[in-house]
């Protein structure tokens, strides 16, 4: 979101610069790609450097930004502490993009960090969040409730779109006939994404509607996977089950699902339910962050943790006759159109971001 936000803030009005805390990864790529300048501290994760922070404190002196956008615990930070060495009064703004069910379900040190950014939460003029939800758990740690507000994240409508053509050239990658109903489930391989539970899932709807297969696709979801092994041996689920791994396609194999399956246990605000209702592509969701409020009647939306609550949503939506599951699809694309555009939210930062 953060890359998305630097490609549509309007470029004359703004002079962005990025400082990244580690170095290297394909989005800093992007980002120097676009013409914008990546400064990288050079820390390693877990470990605070003398020498980063003197580069940071060289970075503040030297940029003099009038604006500081923390992006993320860590990041919120180092935002901070930027602003300290900062000449003048940099107006400081903080963005927190994760739900937090379980505190303890986070990495010590992890938990110290969002310990400290609650302690140091009084600083910051705004700390922006993508889910209410999101607000309300931070609030009961501390984070201040006056100064949150909710920014959701925005869709590139022209990058993600309805396309027959990538129905077709999906089904023919995977060696399936035209016709095959396609659910897929986008995303990188951790345990909050539930892709034990959509296993699960997976094999429920195949009990009942076997002509129906499933693509897994994102960073570490490959058959090679030894919980997906261990699981699929002997299953008759398992001829019908794609894993892809990492895509660089990624508006293309979703406009060519029938449906997304959201199984995650922890979210803020999905980009992927966004990116798929944009694509004409109808949902069936945990109910994690914000995901109910997107979704809302144009999909499905179930407790998480119960694979068999998502498979009765998925086999709902598949029961409905391919008019009917267009239409939902174009409602979706246009509430994206009308509430989520990134267009929209970028207005929205940089109405915060000019000088009142």
């Amino acid at each position: 979101m953060l890359h998305k936000l630097l490609l549509a803030m309007d470029r004359e009005r703004f002079d962005p610069v990025v400082v990244s805390l580690l170095a290297g990864g394909e989005i800093l790529d992007q980002v120097e790609k676009a013409g914008i300048p990546v400064h990288v501290l050079g820390m390693k994760r877990g470990l605070i450097s003398p020498a980063a922070i003197l580069r940071l404190r060289g970075l503040a002196r030297e940029l003099s930004p009038e604006v500081i956008q923390g992006w993320m615990y860590h990041g919120n930070l180092a935002a901070s502490l930027m602003s300290f060495f900062a000449r003048g009064h940099p107006r400081l703004f903080w963005n927190i993009r994760h739900s937090l069910y379980d505190l303890n379900h986070e990495k010590w040190t992890t938990r110290l960090v969002i310990r400290l950014g609650a302690a140091l939460s009084s600083r910051p003029r705004r700390i922006l969040f993508n889910s209410m939800v999101s607000i309300d758990q931070h609030t009961r740690l501390g984070f201040p409730h006056e100064r949150a507000m909710m920014i959701p994240n925005g869709f590139d409508l022209n990058r993600f779109q309805p396309s027959p053509e990538a129905r077709l050239a999906l089904r023919s990658e995977l060696g399936l006939d035209p016709g095959t109903p396609l659910v897929g489930v986008v995303g990188r391989r951790h345990p909050m994404k539930g892709h034990d539970d959509f296993l699960r899932t997976a094999e429920e709807v195949h009990g009942k509607r076997p002509d129906v297969h499933f693509v897994l696709a994102g960073l570490g979801v490959t058959a090679e996977d030894p919980v997906f092994g261990e699981f699929l041996r002997g299953r008759d689920v398992a001829g019908n089950l794609h894993f892809l791994g990492p895509r660089n396609d990624v508006p293309a194999l979703i406009a060519g699902l029938d449906l997304l399956a959201l199984p995650s246990v922890s979210e803020g605000f999905p980009n992927v339910v966004g990116e798929a209702m944009a694509s004409g592509v109808p949902c069936a969701a945990t109910d994690v962050g914000e995901t109910a409020v997107l979704v809302g009647d144009l999909g499905k939306v179930v407790s998480p943790g119960d694979p068999g609550a998502l498979a009765k949503a998925i086999l709902g939506l598949l029961a409905l006759d391919t008019d009917s599951r267009r239409i939902l699809g174009d409602e979706c694309r246009e509430l994206i159109r009308r509430e989520y555009s990134l267009e929209r939210v970028a207005g929205i930062y940089a109405g915060l971001y000019a000088p009142s």
